[in-house]
């Protein structure tokens, strides 16, 4: 009966070795290459290795929701992220809409909100729909259609929003508009309680942030120690086609630590293996 026990609780040390060893790595630094789009989204891959969210090149292109995240969780105790992002192109008649959304989300949540004003990221009732919104979650906004229902300031401006919501808890408005005048670049800062945007037509960044929140606890927020990362866009009844070009997010590394659970059976399996062996020694000497 004791080399049953003994046998179980060795194993469950194990199990606690295996189930940490296959675990999600927590990322530092990632690229536009860790982000994969959403099956069934809008999302694609071009074989440049654009980040393509919505096509206006469709027979119909209008109502498209594109999402894709980091095939890895990463790291926002704090971070900086710089990306480039185009829109092109207009629907005949109906003029272009309607932007992207950087997303910082617990791994959980749903990956996309509502088309049109929703930008693939909020809740909104459109003619395409109602939709609830992505919850723990933060988005940054870049947004060149006028919704005045959910507060928008004008028809081109970055917004920072969080858990689906599209009234932004901050604007900015960005001039010439989005649409045709990229590609242009972003930066998001996060000092660990400020939250702070910048957009420019060239690669250098602004010396002072366009937009800023103070968000507070970004972990809280999303109720989740990493979070993954990615893009979500839409077009409505107006279309375009959005395309992000480069990424680079960067969080300050930190060492990874085990959940409690884990530490307790690898601790376990550790003194009972160590036992087992003393054990063993034993009877082959007698």
């Amino acid at each position: 009966m004791k080399k049953q026990l003994l046998a179980t609780l060795f194993m469950l040390g194990c199990l606690g070795i295996t189930s940490q060893a296959h675990a999600l790595p927590v990322l530092n630094t990632i690229t536009l290459d860790d982000i994969a789009p959403t099956p069934g989204s809008s999302a694609t891959k071009l074989p440049d290795g654009v980040l393509q969210l919505t096509d206006n090149n469709r027979s119909d292109p209008t109502y498209q929701i594109g999402s894709a995240y980091s095939t890895s969780p990463v790291g926002i105790v704090t971070f900086n992220a710089n990306f480039s992002f185009q829109y092109t192109g207009t629907y005949s008649g109906h003029g272009s809409a309607d932007g992207i959304v950087f997303v910082i989300k617990n791994p959980g949540s749903s990956t996309s909100g509502g088309n049109g004003g929703g930008l693939g990221y909020g809740t909104i009732t459109t003619d395409g729909g109602a939709y609830t919104g992505i919850p723990k979650s933060v988005g940054i906004e870049f947004d060149n259609w006028y919704n005045g229902e959910i507060g928008d300031p004008s028809n081109n401006h970055i917004g920072i929003d969080v858990n689906g919501s599209m009234v932004s808890q901050a604007t900015y408005n960005i001039s010439p508009e989005f649409n045709n005048h990229g590609p242009w670049y972003a930066w998001v800062d996060y000092d660990g309680n400020l939250l702070s945007v910048s957009v420019s037509q060239t690669n250098s960044k602004p010396g002072s942030a366009m937009l800023s929140y103070n968000i507070g606890n970004l972990q809280s927020v999303i109720d989740a120690p990493a979070a993954s990362i990615g893009f979500t866009g839409s077009t409505g009844w107006a279309t375009q086609t959005q395309q992000v070009m480069s990424l680079y997010y960067n969080d300050p590394p930190g060492v990874p630590v085990p959940e409690p659970n884990t530490v307790a059976l690898l601790g376990i399996g550790g003194v009972l293996a160590a036992g087992w062996k003393r054990k063993q020694r034993m009877e082959s000497t007698d």
